[in-house]
């Protein structure tokens, strides 16, 4: 997939070290695939529209219609017979081995020397890999990003253009709940979504604007501003900032281009050891699978005509059902009011006293088997169903 252009960039040994690093990002994200117990919480909604494109419903792509291209990179392998779930982790471990050579490429043109330091912080940015193992969009969407970045040290206009409102348009991917406080005010909220997304490359980076700087290193810095305050201003750097780290990954890779190489290797293994430990630690808790399997077997208890309500777009997406998500709690209720819904499911946010008096006079407290009690506890989910 490297052109000749890009190839010229490198000598044959920088080559093998590259085709390296493309094996190891793969794998490295393959492995938080295999902890990963359930898709990213947005994630459910493409997985949903992949297997419904995957039996020719093509009217689901309107519930993804401002960022509909995850679902269809899905759908295909969908209708060959693979698991939603399962063939997006392939498809994210795939770009995220793939996001290397254009990171790698534009940085080396950027100053000679910083193609392998920026492929190495591609390779261990914990937010895109995380992403990749639960399944989201995001590493589809930084692969673009990489792309964009390199058409814009190549002087191609028109193609980074595109591909940076194809960025746009793919929106981002809230990859696990929100944290308890998470989305209080503050300075401290907007650091930890800073510091989630660009992590220790950003400190590198600020050493690519020393002098001797690169032609268009200056347009470069104008697009990670120009992202930052963005993010920012949305209240999202979390989910935004993480798009762009293909740009920071190769600001950082310039300015540690600049270092001897001994401390720049030392540097380096110190980004990898903490990304991974941050992207191994920021995979869900083992528990949380309670959602696929209460999912499975609420649709093993429910008829084919009947549908389930819930709050929780991965339990609803196990089960069947349309992972939609409720703006208020009378959405909720009117769509539980539906003669076809069986059951209703919610979280422990919805499950309020208000919520579970306005759903006693037709549902009763449904009880799981043992085996699953316990998880349905620690998590502290409520299950209703119709009443006779």
């Amino acid at each position: 997939m490297i052109d000749s252009s890009t190839a010229s960039l490198f000598l044959p040994r920088e080559r093998r070290v590259l085709l390296w690093l493309c094996v190891g990002a793969v794998c490295w994200r393959w492995l938080l695939a295999i902890r990963a117990p359930l898709p990213g919480v947005d994630a459910a909604l493409d997985l949903w529209v992949a297997q419904g494109l995957a039996k020719g419903h093509l009217a689901v792509l309107g519930d993804v219609w401002w960022r509909p291209w995850w679902a269809m990179v899905v759908a295909p392998a969908v209708a060959c017979g693979a698991a939603p779930f399962a063939a997006a982790q392939v498809l994210g471990c795939l770009c995220g081995g793939l996001v290397i050579w254009p990171v790698a490429a534009a940085a080396e043109r950027m100053r000679q020397g910083a193609g392998i330091p920026s492929a190495v912080l591609a390779l261990a940015a914990a937010m895109p890999a995380q992403g990749a193992a639960m399944a989201t969009a995001l590493p589809l969407a930084t692969f673009a990003a990489a792309m964009a970045v390199l058409y814009w040290v190549r002087g191609r206009w028109v193609a980074c253009l595109l591909l940076t409102a194809a960025v746009a348009v793919m929106g981002h991917e809230h990859l696990l709940p929100a944290a308890k406080g998470e989305s209080a005010g503050g300075i401290l909220p907007i650091w930890n979504g800073v510091r989630a997304g660009w992590s220790l490359a950003g400190a590198f980076a600020v050493l690519s604007v020393l002098p001797p700087r690169p032609r268009r290193i200056v347009g470069l810095w104008v697009a990670t501003g120009a992202a930052l305050i963005v993010a920012v201003m949305l209240g999202v750097p979390r989910q935004i900032l993480p798009l762009w780290s293909p740009l920071v990954a190769v600001l950082a890779g310039v300015g540690l281009a600049r270092w001897p190489r001994r401390l720049a290797e030392v540097a380096l293994a110190a980004v990898v050891v903490v990304e991974f430990l941050a992207a191994w630690q920021s995979i869900e808790q083992r528990d949380a699978i309670v959602e696929r399997l209460l999912g499975a077997h609420l649709a093993a208890h429910a008829g084919p005509a009947q549908v389930l309500i819930s709050d929780l777009p991965r339990l609803a997406f196990f089960a069947g059902a349309h992972p939609r998500t409720f703006g208020s709690r009378d959405g909720l209720l009117q769509a539980a009011s539906q003669s076809e819904t069986a059951f209703v499911a919610l979280s422990a946010a919805a499950a309020d006293a208000t919520t579970t008096s306005a759903l006693s006079g037709r549902f009763m407290r449904y009880q799981v088997p043992v085996p699953l009690r316990d998880l349905v506890v620690d998590r502290r989910i409520a299950i209703f169903a119709r009443r006779e």
